[in-house]
């Protein structure tokens, strides 16, 4: 699902007054979303639509971020410390002042401090009709569960337009490597490693700048394919389904290793002039 459509189906949620009291969103660009969540915060307070050029108070007030009923928490020294959830707590005691619903925006969530996500999590229990949270991180792991259990969560993509973005790679670069890298993906998740340590020469007749591109291909397609166990990160997105798939296991444990062997390879390449050694240990060391 791509961003906007995921703030259409947001917005609709609540012009049918179906609509959440708290979404988290997991993201990988915190200023982007934080753009967006403002688009959605006019929409659905705004009586003309929050449309771009609206000159309405409610519009003007929450563009120059001085709407009394919007609230925006940051980090203060790496951290959202409970003063911020205190000050939330005390200016939404009362009804709207102009807006429709009160908002409250907690930037990079993930740095609430334990007092500061317990106070916010007693908020959300007792939620009232009118104030809506939106929590924005970019480590999903790092929020407690009873915070992510309460919220509506959407995985939000800034960036990613097709699989040469998504691996971070030049055409000429996917169509010289793509092919023959998950060749060796394919090929290392199906035959023992006895195997591959008979068939070094495979990988390592190739130069060696071509062996550094392959390998550092294979380590992007696997942290992608471990993001996405691990935070559902891309498999809303159509086209990284071609990715995801070349990974035939879930199993985090063994992604993980995997992971690791991967970036030691693509360090030692760094420093190791051998590369027939470097593609021994690569083979040695995979699970």
């Amino acid at each position: 699902m791509q961003t906007q459509e995921t703030f259409d189906i947001i917005y609709k949620s609540f012009s049918e007054n179906n609509n959440s009291h708290a979404f988290l969103f997991v993201t990988n660009n915190i200023s982007d979303t934080n753009k967006d969540v403002y688009k959605l915060i006019k929409k659905i307070n705004c009586k003309n639509g929050g449309k771009e050029d609206c000159t309405c108070n409610i519009c003007h007030t929450i563009d120059i971020k001085t709407n009394p009923d919007v609230i925006e928490i940051n980090p203060t020294n790496k951290e959202i410390n409970v003063d911020s959830i205190n000050y939330l707590l005390s200016t939404f005691a009362t009804k709207p002042i102009i807006n429709d619903y009160q908002v409250y925006i907690v930037n990079e969530a993930e740095k609430m401090n334990s007092s500061a996500a317990n106070k916010i999590l007693k908020f959300l229990e007792e939620s009232e009709n009118g104030i809506i949270g939106i929590f924005i991180t970019n480590n999903l792991d790092a929020i407690i569960p009873t915070i992510k259990s309460r919220c509506e969560i959407y995985n939000l993509h800034y960036g990613l337009e097709n699989v040469l973005d998504l691996l971070n790679i030049t055409k000429e670069d996917y169509e010289k490597y793509y092919d023959i890298t998950t060749y060796f993906i394919n090929k290392m998740n199906n035959i023992p490693k006895y195997e591959l340590l008979a068939n070094t020469k495979e990988l390592s007749n190739k130069d060696r700048i071509d062996i550094e591109k392959i390998i550092k291909l294979m380590q992007k397609i696997y942290s992608i394919k471990f993001e996405d166990v691990v935070s559902n990160t891309y498999s809303n997105i159509s086209y990284a389904t071609q990715v995801l798939d070349l990974i035939n296991t879930s199993d985090i444990e063994v992604l993980s290793k995997r992971l690791n062997t991967l970036n030691t390879i693509v360090d030692d390449m760094k420093y190791n002039v051998n590369k027939d050694l470097i593609i021994y240990k690569f083979f040695l060391l995979w699970e």
